[in-house]
């Protein structure tokens, strides 16, 4: 069952890496909830429902966070992690029906409290209500055993330091990372608009992919596993990062994260994770695609016929289907939610340039019209050069194909990647009276057409 290999070509610093032997899977429960009160009545609580996939992290207010471990729909209630500053303080089994208040590390004072609404049927996700006032009716209580967590990471002036633990074929895999603070404020800046698949070429993450894959090699030959097992204990370790959405750590529904960022916050969503492990998978020589689903995003692995499981077909290529955001997924294993949906297969190769447009202007009244002046900036966001680039403007009239002013750039020769240059355009005249817009397209000889344009207005 062997992925087929082809051909592939900010600073990660790898402290720790350890492999141990066999672990159990314990289902013993510390939740020492004692009884029920009616729920208190107040105008003040402010209440939020989300729904969760297991792994998620849902950030609250004021440092407190929780991570949904476990999710049994038989009995009818989750594990939850409950954390502050990202440090676990508190593991708790909470049923369905029943709203728990939540204190503080310190057990004084209850700072929220959650509510269990619904399991869903497939057991992958549940709707969960929190309140950031007390309309309580149990206490969770602590234990020892809670308070002895190994954090999941910690914050230092300059970077921060996180712990992964993931689990393979029986055997429990640990690495210790740390991530400069400067670097993620330079990914902060760079431009979301861009396709997918760079995000997986990106050239800002290639030492850091490549730092990863040797490590997971080194990890894999002192576990005793084989060149095949690398992969999956690569697939593993993704699919062990926590859920975060997008609106949850970054304010934004949609926020496509590049693999640094993925890592430094700890986990991310579907789109994220499913950048990050095609990414590491790439850069191992496997044939990988992106899978974008109505709502979701996976990888697709490329395959032979030896390999097992549902599949796309992409020009005569299977791309097995590979689930990022939880645990235990194998390839070729689709989710029920996701059965017999159509994907977007976008297949990983060695990078391609990208353009994007963005434009101000102004137009000022003369005796003709109105004169129209333009400031415009092209970026390549893509992951190779951009050869041979044109800039066409002009002011589009109403009638279909015809413009009121036109002028085409000179040739720009070359524009790296995460390099932008700033064009000027003075003078481009429209009759008084008239409606039009500015339509601006750059293209080049080795990159596709970008296309922007303004709302319409009159002279």
């Amino acid at each position: 069952m062997e992925l087929l290999r082809q051909f592939s070509s900010f600073l990660l610093i790898l402290l720790f890496i350890s492999c141990m032997g066999c672990i159990s899977n314990d289902g013993s429960s510390n939740n020492n909830d004692q009884h029920t009160d009616p729920v208190l009545s107040d105008p003040d609580v402010e209440s939020h429902s989300v729904s969760l996939k297991k792994t998620a992290v849902l950030d609250l207010e004021n440092g407190y966070s929780l991570k949904l471990l476990e999710i049994n729909r038989t009995d009818n209630y989750i594990r939850i992690s409950f954390r502050k500053e990202g440090q676990e303080y508190l593991t708790s089994n909470l049923f369905t029906g029943s709203t728990y208040a939540v204190k503080d590390p310190n057990g004084e004072y209850v700072v929220y409290s959650v509510n269990v609404d619904k399991i869903y049927d497939n057991s992958f996700l549940i709707d969960l209500t929190y309140m950031t006032k007390s309309a309580i009716s149990l206490d969770v209580q602590f234990s020892d055993h809670d308070l002895q967590k190994v954090p999941e990471f910690s914050i230092g002036s300059d970077a921060i330091t996180r712990y992964y633990e993931w689990e393979y074929d029986g055997t429990k895999f640990s690495m210790t990372a740390e991530y400069y603070k400067d670097n993620y404020d330079i990914y902060s800046e760079r431009s979301r608009s861009r396709d997918f698949d760079q995000f997986v070429t990106d050239t800002y993450d290639d030492t850091l992919i490549s730092q990863l894959t040797s490590q997971m090699e080194e990890m894999a030959h002192d576990g005793g596993y084989g060149k095949n097992d690398i992969p999956y204990i690569t697939m593993a370790f993704v699919q062990s990062l926590p859920y975060v959405s997008d609106s949850a750590s970054a304010g934004y529904d949609e926020y496509p994260r590049f693999p640094f960022e993925t890592l430094y916050h700890g986990g991310g969503d579907c789109e994220d994770s499913s950048i990050l492990l095609a990414s590491l998978l790439y850069d191992m020589g496997y044939g990988v695609a992106l899978l974008e689903l109505p709502g979701h995003m996976a990888v697709g692995v490329k395959g032979d016929d030896e390999l097992s499981g549902s599949y796309y077909n992409y020009d005569g290529t299977k791309y097995f289907y590979l689930e990022t955001t939880d645990s235990g997924w194998d390839v070729g294993v689709i989710p029920d939610e996701h059965k017999n949906e159509t994907a977007i297969i976008t297949p990983i190769g060695s990078g391609s340039p990208e353009l994007q447009l963005t434009f101000t202007g102004t137009g000022e009244k003369n005796s003709y019209g109105t004169s129209v002046d333009l400031e415009i900036m092209i970026e390549n966001v893509g992951s190779t050069t951009a050869e041979d680039v044109v800039i066409y403007t002009a002011l589009e009239s109403t009638d279909e194909g015809m413009v009121w002013d036109q002028i085409k750039s000179d040739t720009i020769s070359t524009i790296a990647p995460e390099s932008s240059i700033t064009y000027s355009v003075s003078g481009l005249k429209v009759p008084d009276g008239e409606s039009y817009r500015v339509g601006i397209t750059a293209w080049g000889s080795n990159v596709n057409p970008e296309y922007v344009y303004s709302e319409w207005t009159s002279s």
